[in-house]
């Protein structure tokens, strides 16, 4: 007999990482039993309120009414009907889940840091570090993804179908730009064009290749300009509103490059289950958190890593190192996770 579906309510600031990870979290609790989910989109207002929320939330163990809430973040509307379950991720939308959670009576997952708020505010709350003192702290090896190996791999083999390039050896470039630390000059841009040029000579195969919306023009015309004429067979070019089916561009890749500084590019390559090479410019300086989560990655085999100007002056390196695949899908280990913590009963 069929389940009723989980009722899942979303919280979302809008910021692209958060949204990725809820979407991931979401996809690991589709695995237990169906899901409902609605989306809230809220943005926490300026000022004292979080430190407001924080020490009211941390004080009190039922808050007053959810409407409160708009004292301290614009929102859309609440949705229809009850939920049984909150789900958010990043630190603005964590007093939300939180209030919201104690309010209905419901339990909630949150993905990222606590803010200085009580462990025991959360059911589940999801890092890649552990929590001191936090009894529901799940602690992940990757960032939740809603990347689903099967589905890429079809998606993969329509795309290229489509493309003409049935047969054809591809490999997937993942391209970000200045953020989390890293910067990028013109010579960084010379030297990714160079590494693309070199590889795709000296390894018989050809790039499709996805800009993002930090790249920008300049970056995109100093790769157009710097490009060997059929080393790319395909690209998606953001700032010209390019299409971008991520699991049609990962299936396709034999391999994946990503640039070093976007966590969800290269959470999202490594769910692919494809080797993995992370690019990072010659000014990378990203915080002590970020260089040990991309120096655990690496130790863990998840991705192999090299920085541009080398590579660029030595493509062969890549011949020195095996990256490896995962075996075992991550989203198939969350939900095992969340089905004992949430105290539910796993129907697929």
């Amino acid at each position: 007999m069929s389940r009723s579906p989980l009722r899942v309510l979303v919280l979302s600031d809008d910021q692209p990482g958060h949204y990725n990870l809820s979407r991931g979290v979401v996809a690991a609790l589709r695995r237990i039993q169906p899901v409902q989910e609605s989306w809230m989109t809220l943005k926490l207002r300026a000022g004292l309120g979080r430190n407001l929320m924080r020490t009211y939330l941390n004080r009190v163990h039922q808050p007053a009414s959810c409407r409160w809430l708009r004292l301290f973040y614009s929102m859309t509307r609440f949705p229809a009907g009850a939920c049984d379950l909150i789900v958010s991720a990043g630190g603005k939308t964590s007093f939300a889940n939180a209030w919201l959670a104690q309010c209905m009576g419901v339990r909630n997952v949150y993905a990222g840091s606590l803010r200085r708020l009580s462990s025991q505010l959360f059911t589940v709350v999801l890092t890649l570090e552990p929590v001191r003192g936090a009894s529901g702290n799940l602690v992940l090896d990757l960032p939740p993804s809603a990347i689903d190996f099967d589905a890429l791999q079809i998606e993969g083999e329509r795309f290229l179908e489509q493309l003409g390039l049935a047969g054809q050896r591809c490999w997937t470039l993942l391209i970000g730009g200045n953020g989390a630390g890293y910067q990028y000059r013109r010579q960084d841009w010379h030297a990714l064009a160079r590494v693309m040029n070199a590889l795709a000579s000296r390894y018989d195969i050809r790039w499709l290749l996805v800009s993002s919306r930090r790249t920008g023009k300049r970056a995109e015309h100093l790769l157009r300009d710097n490009l060997d004429a059929g080393t790319v067979a395909a690209h998606s070019w953001y700032d010209e509103g390019g299409g971008f089916n991520v699991d049609a561009w990962l299936g396709a890749g034999q391999r994946i490059f990503a640039t070093e500084d976007s966590m969800t590019m290269l959470t999202e390559a490594i769910y692919s289950r494809r080797p993995v090479v992370s690019l990072r410019p010659q000014r990378a300086v990203p915080t002590d958190r970020y260089q040990r989560m991309m120096q655990r990655f690496a130790d863990s085999g998840y991705l192999c890593r090299y920085a541009l100007a080398e590579l660029s002056q030595q493509p062969g390196m890549l011949e020195g190192r095996q990256c490896g695949v995962l075996e075992v899908s991550p989203l198939d280990e969350l939900a095992g996770e969340l089905c004992k913590r949430l105290g539910m009963a796993q129907t697929h």
